[in-house]
């Protein structure tokens, strides 16, 4: 049983695409039907919450993991190999289909995308949320349209920028 039920999480195209919510709410219930039920004609009373088995095991959950986040860390893991790894030959072959005007970090989803691309720049958003920027000699980082105002969240000076300080530069 618990084998066939591991067989129902598609980790492999979790890393490659964004999967409907509907497929993850149904892949859920077939978790949640595992955990409750141990006979799959009679359905029980679920007593715990599907939200405090997902915590983690110091929080006092299971550990189990929810199935949209799951597939969320995992496109942000390969959109991360791709911004640190542009080396590697995926990076080159989609950084050079679809990166040819614009950084990774900076390209739009446009309409001729594919459906993998597209998975990848939903991580790569996931991503833009959470990253900073280090400032260094503070003359490579946009003093209005990057985040690197605080060591513990992104964030960007407020305001719209004059039209004479609108390029500048953190060294600036």
């Amino acid at each position: 049983m618990l084998k066939a039920l591991l067989s129902v999480i598609p980790t492999n195209s979790m890393t490659c695409f964004k999967l409907p919510a509907s497929l993850c709410k149904s892949i859920q219930s077939q978790l949640t039907r595992f955990w409750w039920d141990s006979n799959t004609e009679i359905r029980k009373i679920c007593w715990v919450s599907w939200k405090r088995i997902t915590k983690s095991k110091r929080e006092g959950g299971l550990g189990l993991r929810d199935i949209q986040s799951f597939n969320d860390a995992l496109l942000a893991k390969l959109s991360w190999r791709i911004l640190k790894n542009a080396k590697c030959l995926l990076a080159k072959i989609l950084l050079g289909k679809y990166c040819q005007d614009k950084s990774f970090l900076e390209v739009p989803v446009s309409s001729n995308t594919s459906h993998g691309w597209r998975g990848i720049l939903i991580g790569r958003d996931f991503l833009l949320k959470q990253l900073g920027k280090t400032i260094g000699n503070g003359k490579e980082t946009s003093l209005w349209n990057d985040p690197w105002l605080s060591l513990t969240s992104p964030k960007k000076p407020m305001g719209p920028p004059n039209q004479h300080t609108k390029d500048w530069l953190v060294s600036s």
